[in-house]
């Protein structure tokens, strides 16, 4: 006897046609290659010629190896930045929304950095912030030799030069705007029954605003830790190359140089695999997040 077809196995079946371009896309493009380096993370394999199984030397490795001790440090480092980097875009959003005078001239002027791109703020602030640099001859200049210390020239102040300027300054343009445009879906009744009721700005802001944009501010902070775990590369690479000596390093810098440029691509893959699960983490709190927001 033929099988009765239920009408959601045609919708199903369809489905099933349409997406499948993407699924045989995603699984060359991304299953595979994770599985791969999972795979070559239990390797000793120079990226090129045969691998040969090591099993968990790589891992073992891993715990006695400073340079991946330091990159996990330097990223705890940047990690402790995100409420700046959550606070200051958030605090100039309130303010440019009360009508500030030229605000979108300001809006223009904290978006430049995301025109120019990781790899020229690099670039431009390894230049500005040198010893001898355009700010420590001006600090000089003005008398103010105290202040002009070796910026990134230090094991200690280099991780928090990168720290305030790709957590927190390179995200100021992008935040504001986003949050700016959070802001404008609440009910401006609510701030008129604020204001009615004698609340004064910060009240305002942490009684009326920040209740009302709760989700926008829960994902951008899961933003920013995506950046910190899988786009601070081109920053650090432009910037200070890891140095002074492994005081920059991060898991994606120190992939690059263990995998492209020491040719220690089974070792390299095993680094990969600590920052796919951190990543993984970050994703499922992420959908998470937009699942209870549908909801």
């Amino acid at each position: 006897m033929a099988r009765i077809r239920k009408p959601g196995d045609r919708e199903n079946l369809d489905a099933l046609i349409l997406i499948s371009p993407l699924l045989i896309l995603l699984s060359i493009f991304i299953l595979y290659p994770v599985l791969s380096n999972i795979y070559y993370s239990f390797t000793k394999w120079r990226g090129f010629g045969a691998a040969e199984w090591v099993g968990l030397k790589n891992y073992r490795m891993l715990i006695s190896d400073n340079k991946f001790h330091s990159a996990l440090k330097n990223t705890a480092i940047l990690l402790l930045y995100i409420p700046l980097g959550l606070l200051v875009p958030l605090l100039l959003s309130a303010i440019m929304r009360e009508g500030l005078k030229g605000w979108s001239v300001f809006k223009a002027i904290l978006y430049l950095p995301n025109v120019l791109g990781y790899i020229i703020l690099g670039i431009l602030f390894s230049v500005f912030l040198r010893n001898s640099g355009p700010l420590n001859t001006l600090l000089r200049s003005a008398g103010l030799d105290v202040l002009a210390i070796n910026w990134i020239g230090t094991t200690k102040s280099a991780i928090h030069v990168v720290g305030v300027l790709f957590v927190i300054w390179s995200k100021i343009g992008f935040g504001c705007i986003y949050f700016l445009a959070a802001m404008s879906s609440i009910d401006t009744q609510l701030y008129d029954a604020a204001r009615v009721d004698g609340a004064g700005w910060w009240r305002i802001l942490f009684q009326v605003t920040i209740p009302s944009i709760r989700f926008a501010i829960e994902f951008w902070v899961v933003l920013l830790f995506i950046e910190v775990f899988a786009r601070a590369f081109g920053f650090i690479f432009a910037f200070t190359y890891g140095g002074p000596g492994f005081s920059t390093w991060t898991l994606e810098f120190g992939i690059y140089i263990l995998g492209f440029k020491n040719y220690q691509m089974g070792y390299g893959s095993a680094w990969a695999v600590v920052l796919f699960l951190f990543c993984a983490v970050i994703a499922y709190f992420q959908i998470r997040l937009i699942r209870r927001a549908e909801k």
